[in-house]
């Protein structure tokens, strides 16, 4: 296997959560057994890799430091998070390549976050009773003000104002801290609440009817103005818990990422990805849409949907499905610290390819974009796989499905 050839299964590597393209450019030159570990842990085969390595790293006569790397990867891909820090600080205890120390050090930061688990919040379609949902649907005359951290929430009912301002700072924290991997927002907010789609469209200015929210980051008397616009009520005047579990987590995700990108351009793909990946309620037909589209003609490519910047195509159920489908792989796939520095990067003017790159510390390679857009169509049909699995058992334990 020549140095080329491995420098591709590192990058699939890391792209498949191993995340080894920081050993690149130094494994170019490594002798057949390491090679073999490398194969076996590419393969899923982790004990096996994992042994091969620990031989390697522990030879009497001739250790070889660089295979601590397979050693802690092979325990991260089993979730043996405490094992895998011990290794990837021998690894820099062995190595002075600051290029592999830098990646040891990202790694260690990654488990040590991962050891802490995202938080997991229960839908409020959920949570909330008969008796709730009607007295949250109820409107009263005078507009209540409900005061947290970071938000100032109006609505004309005080058990929705207070409800609204405790769901937005756990979305905000769930956003900063598991969405964009540990962003800041030190921002006071301001949050209204309409009583239906006719009172929301006269007050939100510039929003459709049709949206229910917006978001909205504007100077007023020399200040930046921050504001989240909501609708209370649905059409048949029930307490709308869209609203909580999709649209405020929604366009609360659009404010964070636009200031986070300040005057830089925002991919468009990613600002909607992203948006919808904070949704609480995971809307499983954008899953199956992206993952039929991989085999279809219709279906949009990864180059053209990387060079997006307007959603006014023929299809723009398939663009967002897309742009969930693809924004999710790359969250799923890249560790916290390393979406992070790609988020960095493309603040900088990186385009997303350069920006990945440069994110799992890979070496420049001009089958780079095609083996990224491959490993994301495979992604998207099994994740449609899963679903429709999910699917199949639901319908089998509810007396529905086909025999």
């Amino acid at each position: 296997m020549n140095g080329r050839n491995l420098i591709k299964i590192v990058i699939l590597a890391a792209l498949a959560g191993a995340g080894l393209a920081a050993m690149g450019s130094a494994l170019t030159d490594v002798a057949a057994p390491m090679q073999t570990a490398l194969k076996a842990l590419h393969e899923g085969r982790c004990d096996q890799a994992e042994q091969l390595a620990m031989d390697l790293a522990t030879d009497a006569d001739r250790p070889q430091g660089r295979a601590w790397a397979i050693v802690a990867d092979a325990r991260q891909q089993r979730g043996q998070l405490d094992g895998a820090i011990r290794a990837y600080r021998l690894l820099l205890a062995s190595c002075e390549s600051n290029h592999v120390r830098r990646h040891a050090a990202m790694q260690i930061a990654f488990c040590r976050t991962a050891q802490r688990p995202p938080r997991r919040l229960i839908p409020a379609a959920k949570r909330l009773d008969e008796k709730e949902l009607a007295e949250l649907s109820k409107v009263h005359r005078q507009t209540y003000v409900e005061t947290s951290d970071h938000f100032v929430v109006r609505a004309r009912n005080p058990h929705v104002a207070k409800l609204v301002a405790t769901e937005a700072e756990v979305n905000l924290d769930r956003i900063c801290r598991d969405i964009l991997a540990g962003q800041e927002y030190p921002h006071s907010v301001e949050v209204y609440v309409w009583a239906d789609s006719t009172d929301y469209a006269a007050n939100a200015e510039d929003a459709p009817e049709w949206s229910g929210g917006r978001y909205s980051l504007e100077k007023r008397d020399g200040l930046l103005v921050r504001r989240i616009d909501l609708t209370q009520c649905d059409k048949s005047g029930r307490f709308a818990v869209i609203m909580l579990d999709r649209v405020l987590p929604h366009e609360m995700c659009h404010l964070v990422v636009r200031e986070f990108f300040g005057d830089a351009t925002v991919p468009l793909y990613l600002n909607e990805g992203l948006a919808m990946l904070a949704e609480i309620t995971i809307d499983n037909d954008r899953i199956l849409l992206a993952g039929a589209s991989v085999n279809d003609k219709a279906k949009i490519a990864l180059r053209d949907l990387l060079a997006r910047d307007r959603c006014d195509m023929g299809d723009p159920a398939l663009y967002y499905a897309t742009s969930y489908s693809f924004s999710s792989f790359l969250h799923r796939r890249l560790s916290a610290e390393q979406f992070k520095s790609f988020l960095h990067h493309l603040k900088t003017g990186c385009a997303t390819v350069d920006a990945l790159e440069r994110a799992v510390c890979a070496s420049p390679d001009e089958t780079f974009a095609a083996q990224l857009a491959a490993a994301w169509e495979d992604d998207a049909a099994a994740q449609a796989q899963i679903v429709r699995a999910l699917r199949g058992q639901d319908e089998a334990s509810s007396g529905t499905g086909r025999n």
